[in-house]
């Protein structure tokens, strides 16, 4: 573990009236601190030297289906020119790199398309900068979406991000409502129980028909409320697409899920131990997408679509990349891309894990293929 983190941690616990913090605190230094978080340091994350993967690791598939459906999605906005293409909290600039790719062959021109990415990593900046610097398109970067200029027409574009924001931790303990916080005693990190931090705890259990039995905890995310507002309030016309772990309220916070789902990712492997290695292991927990839907709707963004990645991959049309071959190479290109769609879409992994939901703000509700009203949930 980062021995200058947990020094950081422990001062912070040891000011505090309480002699502790909230979960959500702990959690946000761990991942965030300017130096030694998680995402602030450098070094590998994503892919087969990191700690996990994300679908625009596995080939270039996800990211090329993606600008098929951006490039659909634009054709809204015409007859004006000229839009922006958004990505928040793009890693080391992979996604991106394949969107702009598939854009540019379908002939969107350089007068037309601004790229930019909001990202506050140092670190993942440099990455980004690195992988698109011979980009066809003009480039920005933010710290915040809302730092972008506004009044062109936008597609927003997030892809296992919320998953990632600091959350509150809830549990019922003897008939009343409870926050975890993290003290130290003995060298060690430990959870005690107590008041809520907030009363937007208890609105959103209230709001979201939240019901924990004896014991069960939850995580509430109330970052991504104030993330997708600040979303909202920026966009004036265009799309927000979602690509997330999660469920609506009942999928993450579920008697299935007496623990709730706050989970660490190191070289691969999921644990259940936040307090192993702070700073050096990513912490994550599932998004209630129904939350996201309702906290968007405050904000103007209305749900067109919300469903597994896999059923969305495959209505945006991911089987026309399939192709027959007789090749017995199992690594040749084809091979390999076919593997890639399988992995991408079948249940039991990437198919079903990830959710995807799909907004929009501006007037009248865009027909794109394969969506209906009612799947927008």
């Amino acid at each position: 573990m980062s021995a200058e983190l947990v020094r950081v941690i422990s001062g912070e616990i040891a000011s505090s009236p309480r002699r502790a913090i909230p979960f959500r605190r702990y959690m946000e230094l761990c991942l965030y601190h300017p130096r030694w978080g998680y995402y602030r340091r450098e070094g590998t994350k994503i892919g087969r030297e990191g700690d996990y993967y994300t679908s625009s690791h596995v080939g270039d598939l996800f990211g090329r289906v993606m600008s098929d459906v951006i490039e659909e999605m634009r054709r809204f906005f015409l007859p004006r020119r000229r839009w922006m293409l958004v990505e928040v909290g793009a890693g080391d600039g992979r996604l991106m790199e394949q969107m702009i790719r598939g854009l540019w062959e379908k002939g969107i021109g350089r007068e037309e398309l601004v790229c930019c990415l909001v990202e506050t990593s140092p670190y993942h900046r440099r990455l980004q900068e690195s992988r698109l610097q011979s980009a066809p398109y003009p480039l920005r970067w933010a710290d915040r979406i809302s730092d972008l200029p506004g009044g062109m027409p936008a597609v927003v574009v997030s892809n296992e991000l919320l998953d990632a924001f600091p959350v509150h931790r809830i549990r019922m303990r003897e008939g009343r409502l409870r926050e975890i916080y993290v003290t130290r005693r003995d060298g060690r990190f430990f959870e005690v129980d107590g008041p809520l931090s907030t009363d937007a705890l208890r609105d959103y259990v209230r709001r979201f028909g939240l019901r924990l039995e004896e014991g069960q905890q939850a995580e509430v995310n109330l970052d991504a409320r104030d993330w997708i507002a600040e979303v909202g309030n920026w966009l004036d016309e265009g799309f927000v697409i979602t690509v997330d772990y999660g469920g609506d309220t009942e999928e993450v916070s579920g008697p299935a899920r007496p623990q709730g789902t706050l989970r660490c990712f190191s070289r691969h492997r999921v644990h259940g131990d936040p307090y192993r290695a702070p700073g050096e292991e990513d912490l994550t927990s599932d998004v209630n997408f129904e939350a996201l839907r309702a906290w968007g709707e405050e904000a103007g963004l209305k749900p067109l679509l919300c469903t597994t990645q896999g059923d969305w991959l495959v209505r945006s049309g991911i089987l026309n990349y399939l192709q027959d071959h007789q090749n017995p190479d199992p690594f040749s290109e084809v091979a390999r891309r076919n593997r890639a769609v399988r992995q991408l879409i079948l249940p039991g992994g990437m198919g079903d894990i990830f959710k995807v939901l799909i907004q929009w703000k501006g007037e009248g509700r865009p027909t794109l293929r394969g969506m209906n009203e009612k799947e927008a949930g």
